[in-house]
């Protein structure tokens, strides 16, 4: 199971991700986000070199509220052909340069999805070392050959078909529950 390190990392992700969140396709707002930690996972890379964590988003602004899904890794190392998917670099305390990826171009990525979605990966919680989070689950799931569509922008509303349930806090502090990846 991954450690998680009570260190600094600079830029923050919460930095990057506001730098980077504008730029993409799915971003709802309009100039810089104001983002807020509200939830997410990890999922162990069975070699134990790439960080994997699936970051819910708040964007809190005085009109309103936008819930973001982001999975990111985290390599040692530039990862060959993945130019478009990196949000940016970063000096972890312990670790040295990370180099932090949209995960959605990270195949690695797609692998540990595929064993989240076949019983064969267990998701981790975000900020504890070797600690199940039992929040998030497959809802309607038969078969093993199924693949995760990101629903990068979150809300509460049900879901029909088989997914990838999680959390996340809204503005008053409510435990929010959603699909976090579509499976087909």
């Amino acid at each position: 199971m991954g450690t998680i390190y009570q260190t600094t990392m600079t830029p923050s992700k919460n930095e990057l991700l506001t730098r980077w969140l504008p730029q993409q396709d799915f971003y709802c707002g309009q100039g810089q986000p104001e983002l807020v930690d509200a939830g997410g996972f990890r999922l162990e890379d069975p070699a134990g070199k790439v960080g994997l964590e699936f970051r819910i988003m708040a964007d809190r602004r005085p009109e309103g509220e936008t819930i973001y899904a982001l999975p990111m890794s985290y390599r040692e190392a530039p990862l060959e052909g993945a130019e478009a998917s990196l949000i940016g670099t970063s000096e972890h305390g312990v670790l040295g340069t990370r180099y932090i990826y949209d995960a959605a171009g990270d195949p690695l990525w797609h692998r540990v999805v595929a064993d989240l979605v076949a019983g064969r990966c267990v998701p981790q919680h975000q900020q504890e070392s070797d600690t199940e989070e039992p929040r998030v689950r497959l809802i309607s799931v038969s078969g093993t050959e199924r693949t995760g569509q990101i629903c990068r922008v979150l809300s509460s509303t049900p879901v029909t078909g088989a997914y990838v349930e999680g959390f996340w806090y809204d503005a008053s502090g409510r435990e929010r529950r959603g699909a976090l990846l579509s499976l087909s």
